[in-house]
């Protein structure tokens, strides 16, 4: 009897990664606490209310993945598992592919996986999931992206995991 059906491909959070975003994050809820604090402009309190929370938040969660240490990405025949995406089987994905969006000068790379039904998706999505999607749609990106950031491999050795699991998988030109 022949398997079809690779193992699972599970990757691990980069946890080099994170810790540097955790450390980037730290910093910037710090220097928001310390222009609440030495407020001599409207725009320093403005800065400081938004980035102690926000910045915060990220601190919170990056801290607790590190700690909880799940994979970040699994593969499987039904689908795929993310951590901040959650459960999408092969069944609801049209179609992955990488793209990039640069803001003042930095480069982002993902994967975009691009859904059939996105409000299907959306009704069940995580909460972070939900709220960031009006931000990644008025952006020209769909609900579901994976950021490099997190991954320990390169983007493009994911993209061909998930075409060994799921081989009708379409392509997303970006």
């Amino acid at each position: 009897m022949i398997n079809e059906n690779p193992p699972p491909t599970v990757y691990a959070l980069s946890r080099r990664n994170a810790l540097l975003l955790l450390l980037a994050s730290l910093g910037f809820t710090v220097g928001g606490a310390l222009l609440l604090w030495h407020h001599a402009t409207v725009k320093g309190l403005v800065g400081g209310a938004l980035a102690v929370p926000f910045f915060g938040f990220c601190s919170f969660a990056l801290a607790r993945r590190l700690v909880r240490n799940r994979p970040e990405l699994v593969l499987d025949a039904d689908g795929l598992e993310h951590v901040q995406l959650g459960r999408i089987a092969w069944s609801e994905i049209a179609a992955v592919g990488i793209r990039s969006m640069t803001v003042r000068g930095s480069t982002q790379r993902m994967i975009a996986v691009v859904l059939h039904d996105p409000a299907a998706y959306l009704a069940r999505a995580p909460r972070l999931v939900r709220a960031s999607a009006g931000l990644n749609r008025s952006l020209g990106y769909g609900p579901a992206n994976i950021a490099a950031n997190t991954i320990p491999v390169p983007l493009e050795e994911v993209l061909a995991a998930m075409h060994r699991h799921h081989p009708r998988l379409g392509a997303d030109a970006g």
